[in-house]
């Protein structure tokens, strides 16, 4: 507005309030008002609810007010009901007429949602994701209206008062605002009395985080309530959605229904999919959509009709239908998931999940998950009642337990229960490789209590084998209990330190000895660490007796041994400044010793309870004992000789290229073993790694156990690994080479491993992996898929052949989802079976 335009509208506003505090003029026009009325005729703006200025503050009107207001406080207080209909046409009656552009866009002649309308709604709004923002499952924050009291601050060209009903008609461009919330029409008749608006001409409505523009409205500021014909529709902040709706409804601030609407989460412009209803109401205080005779189009293509659609509009968790799963594979046959969801409480729920199987029959799964203050856990089910495929009869089920607690402070507990029906149920039902090779399945819980310097553990071990091959004399020792105490490392006097670990376990077995072990393993180390390196001598005693059940014909009831150990452990640091491919860097030497001495005593009366040789590895160079477990202490007369290099870059710190090889030198042999004779070697393979930054984004690792004295045979074990992650995880590529000579040819192993993720185009990216076995000289699971897409939807196609053993056929399977942004997927569930087969991938 210019300002003499501003002057005209002041000296017009001025000239009403005089007229309406009782002269005998006539309403005047504001066209036709001067800009020179001398102050002295003007009457204090503010005694009349408007504040002075180029934008006008009016205030509706309040009990006491003088004259206007007062003969409507004398009426009866200001309403708070929606006015009726009738009502609002009386106030829309005194809009002035609907000019000739007005007519012919209101009878089609020109688009309703022209493109300058559509260039309006997002004016100032950006689109930088499609559907829900991502809120953390966060309660999102309802709007509210504005407080009472709230000034309304209006801009326009012209205003005329009617004194007798209290109504303002503001014509010729129009911008009112009352706190967050704005109308801007062509002209606008506000009824003071009732706070009833109504407009004509193209509208915008605006509130915290929704847009409206349409072609005339009836609004209140009372109620905030209002309607609005012919209307585009914009979302913003918690959720970007659009659209466009014959009528929209205000019902409150956060509430808004809509009557033969497009419903779209995709940007200004694109029109990928839409949804066509004949109602929708959107609830952000609840964050739920629900639309009626829905029809979901595709590429304006009409591809689903739901006759009722309930779908969220942001990230809270809420109770209902979840989008159907479905799929098909060689041996389930076709498959239908219909899951439900069941917001509990808002630390509390459950996912229940009725699974149809065209080749097996009905199964029913659930998932309950509850977070505390002091724990959290999930159970997780499944039954099928009648299984087609399988020979035996009775049902087929599963079940997980989950639970991790901290309780009064000191006292936490853990809890990994897992059992299926049957031996074939993992095979037949899961769907990783990791899954279906489970040989056993454990069955722990434990409560430990963390004092001053000290915990004391106890817990309860089991397993389910579900091995058939596995005789019952092969299967685990169960622990009931299992009793642990461990003190922290306590500092004396001279720099000596003392620790302590002890344990009692009583191992149970149906089928072989069993029975009681009490361990102990009181140590004194005195540290010497610089800034150069360190020496640390250590002396340990490890204590051990037992108490044991159907020993064999000749073998002790109840053996134990006391065995110390010493050793010596000390590293130099050498550094130098260098570069690494063009950076700045530090260098490391850190040549390292480690001696160890441990005298032999026979342990072959004493059973194996949890007792297994560890892989020989470069951590491992450095341990005091080459047995896990507490029923074989190694006899041990060694020294480790080790080097390793580290780049460091100096600006960060962060450790680009490491490389380390060590050997262990034999002073004696090694007598004690589990299987196996005396390994009287003088010298131990080369163990080492390496750990490479190559390039931004580039890792690699390597590790590997050579033995120049095996001739042809000189590899033990090797791993060599490489690794790209582009940019927010969009490239993804990793290679993998394992191989592991092994102590029997059962567990011997070859297989390379290969996933990837690669954007072909802004639109299109490809996903796979290949697992393959050189022992069986075939491919143990591969897939491959494509995702096609955009911000608003994605449609991924994906084939795979998996086999769970090598003696078996396989199985084929083809799975399909079109995610649709603030909709949901449908289809199978790709997008999580990717995050956990391919490394590093993630949903956008």
């Amino acid at each position: 507005m210019t300002a003499p335009d501003r002057r005209r509208t002041l000296a017009s506003v001025a000239l009403l309030l005089f007229w309406a505090a009782g002269q005998a003029e006539p309403p005047v026009d504001a066209s036709t008002a001067s800009a020179d009325l001398p102050p002295s005729q003007l009457r204090p703006l503010a005694e009349a609810g408007l504040e002075p200025g180029p934008t006008k503050g009016v205030d509706r009107p309040q009990a006491g007010d003088s004259a206007p207001n007062a003969a409507a406080a004398q009426a009866g207080a200001v309403p708070t009901q929606w006015p009726t209909q009738e009502a609002m046409a009386d106030v829309a009656s005194a809009i002035p007429k609907a000019d000739d552009a007005d007519r012919r866009r209101a009878a089609g002649g020109e688009p309703r949602h022209a493109p300058g309308r559509e260039a309006r709604l997002h004016q100032g709004l950006d689109w930088t994701f499609c559907g829900p923002a991502s809120a953390g499952g966060r309660s999102v924050q309802a709007p509210s209206p504005p407080a009472p009291g709230t000034p309304i601050d209006i801009e326009t060209g012209t205003l005329t008062y009617q004194q007798d009903t209290g109504i303002l008609t503001l014509a010729d461009g129009v911008d009112l605002r009352r706190g967050g919330e704005r109308v801007s029409a062509d002209a606008i008749t506000y009824d003071r009395t009732s706070g009833a608006i109504a407009t004509t001409g193209e509208t915008l409505v605006e509130r915290s985080g929704v847009r409206l523009i349409g072609d005339r409205a009836l609004l209140n500021l009372e109620t905030n309530r209002g309607q609005i014909e012919h209307v585009s529709y914009r979302f913003s902040g918690s959720a970007n959605l659009r659209g466009t709706a014959e009528l929209a409804e205000l019902v409150e601030p956060s509430l808004t229904r809509y009557s033969d609407l497009v419903y779209s989460t995709c940007p200004p412009g694109d029109n990928a999919w839409s949804l066509r209803a004949s109602k929708l109401r959107l609830d952000r205080k609840k964050g739920i959509g629900v639309a009626r005779n829905a029809r979901l189009r595709v590429k304006g293509v009409p591809v689903l009709y739901m006759p009722y659609l309930r779908f969220p509009i942001d990230d809270r968790r809420k109770s209902g239908l979840l989008i159907p799963t479905v799929g098909s594979s060689d041996e389930n046959g076709f498959e239908l998931v219909v899951p439900y969801y069941w917001n509990i409480a808002p630390n509390m729920d459950a996912t229940l999940s009725p699974r149809y199987l065209s080749e097996r029959g009905l199964m029913l799964g659930t998932e309950f998950r509850y977070l505390t203050r002091h724990d959290q856990g999930r159970i997780e089910a499944e039954i099928i009642p009648n299984d087609s495929q399988y020979e035996e009869n009775g049902a087929r089920w599963a079940l997980s337990l989950e639970e991790e607690g901290r309780w009064l402070g000191r006292l936490s507990t853990a809890l990994d229960f897992s059992a299926v029906s049957d031996d074939d149920y993992l095979e037949d039902f899961g769907n990783g490789l990791d899954i279906t090779s489970t040989r056993r399945l454990l069955q722990r819980g434990s409560a430990t209590y963390h004092g001053r310097g000290w915990s004391l553990m106890t817990a309860l071990e089991g397993y389910q084998t579900v091995d058939p091959t596995i005789t019952p004399a092969q299967r685990p020792y169960g622990r009931f209990p299992q009793v642990l105490f461990n003190l922290s490392p306590v500092e004396l006097a001279g720099g000596w330190v003392a620790d302590l670990n002890a344990e009692y376990d009583y191992f149970d077995h149906n089928h072989i000895v069993h029975g009681q072990r009490l361990a102990m393993q009181p140590a004194l180390s005195l540290p010497l660490r610089r800034s150069y390196g360190h020496l640390i001598p250590r002396v340990t005693l490890n204590l051990t007796g037992y108490d044991l059940t159907d020993t064999a014909p000749g073998q002790a009831g109840s053996p134990h041994h006391s065995i110390p150990t010493v050793e010596v452990d000390g590293r130099l640091v050498f550094e130098r400044s260098t570069e690494l491919l063009g950076q700045t860097a530090m260098q490391t030497l850190e040549p390292r010793l480690f001696y160890l001495y441990t005298p032999y005593e026979d342990q072959s009366e004493t059973p194996v309870f949890d007792s297994a040789e560890l892989d020989f590895d470069f951590a491992n160079l450095f341990r005091s004992n080459r047995f896990t477990g507490r029923d074989r202490i190694g006899d041990a007369n060694q020294i480790t000789t080790a080097l390793t290099s580290r780049y460091l870059d100096v600006r960060t710190g962060e450790e680009m290229l490491r490389l380390s090889v060590g050997r262990i030198l034999y002073f004696a042999d090694r007598r004690v073993q589990i299987t196996g004779p005396t390994e009287v070697t003088d010298e131990s393979p080369v163990a080492g790694e390496l750990s490479a930054r190559l390039f931004d984004g580039w890792r690699a690792r390597a590790s590997f156990e050579w033995d120049p004295a095996e001739g042809a045979d000189q590899w033990g074990r090797r791993t060599l690994q490489l690794g790209y992650a582009g940019p927010k995880a969009k490239q993804l590529l990793n290679m993998a080479y394992r191989f592991d000579r092994g102590a029997t040819i059962e567990n011997r192993y070859e297989t390379t491993d290969l996933s990837f993720r690669m954007p072909v185009s802004k639109q299109v990216e490809v996903v796979g992996r290949w697992l393959y076995s050189f022992e069986s000289d075939e491919t143990t699971d591969a897939f491959a898929g494509i995702e096609y897409g955009q911000c608003c939807w994605k449609l991924r196609v994906l084939g795979r052949h998996f086999k769970n053993r090598p003696d078996s056929n396989g199985s084929t399977s083809v799975m399909l989802q079109l995610e649709l942004a603030g909709l949901g997927a449908f289809g199978s569930s790709i997008d999580s079976f990717l995050q956990r087969e391919v490394y590093g991938y993630q949903v956008d």
